[in-house]
């Protein structure tokens, strides 16, 4: 439990952006997937990786990522080397929208839905953490990594 409360206070204090303005485009989950983009736009590589390596995502807070410079990698969740040859792209945009789908202890935030989520800052209440954009940028590095190698 406090490994637990460390991460959330750790995400609250990092995340120091987020997107009110935003209209939060609907999705549907297939599968344990989300099939759609939720953009229609192609995903941006090069600003997926910035914000996996920046405070944006925090997700060195938990994840080891290959190739990454910085020392202080989580080793809370699991390593994202390979994660490209482990999950389809819709299954990869359900675990950024809404972990809590598979697992609804999961300690991962969910970066994009807003709604029926418990211990949230009232000033982060209905404000995704990421915009539809940056989780379609996100998943389309992610995607990129498919060796298992680090």
């Amino acid at each position: 439990m406090y490994i637990k409360t460390l991460i959330i206070i750790n995400l609250l204090i990092f995340i120091n952006f987020v997107h009110a303005n935003e209209e939060l485009v609907s999705y549907d989950i297939v599968d344990l997937s989300i099939p759609s983009s939720l953009t229609n736009e192609d995903g941006d590589i090069k600003n997926g990786r910035d914000i996996v390596l920046s405070r944006r995502g925090n997700c060195l807070a938990c994840h080891k990522i290959p190739s990454g410079n910085d020392i202080f990698q989580g080793n809370i969740g699991p390593s994202l080397a390979g994660v490209g040859n482990r999950y389809t792209i819709s299954e990869l945009r359900l675990r950024l929208v809404n972990p809590y789908v598979l697992n609804p202890d999961s300690v991962m935030p969910a970066f994009y839905n807003v709604r029926g989520l418990k211990r949230v800052d009232k000033k982060f209440r209905e404000k995704p953490i990421l915009t539809a954009q940056e989780i379609e940028d996100v998943i389309s590095w992610l995607f990129t990594l498919k060796t298992e190698e680090m």
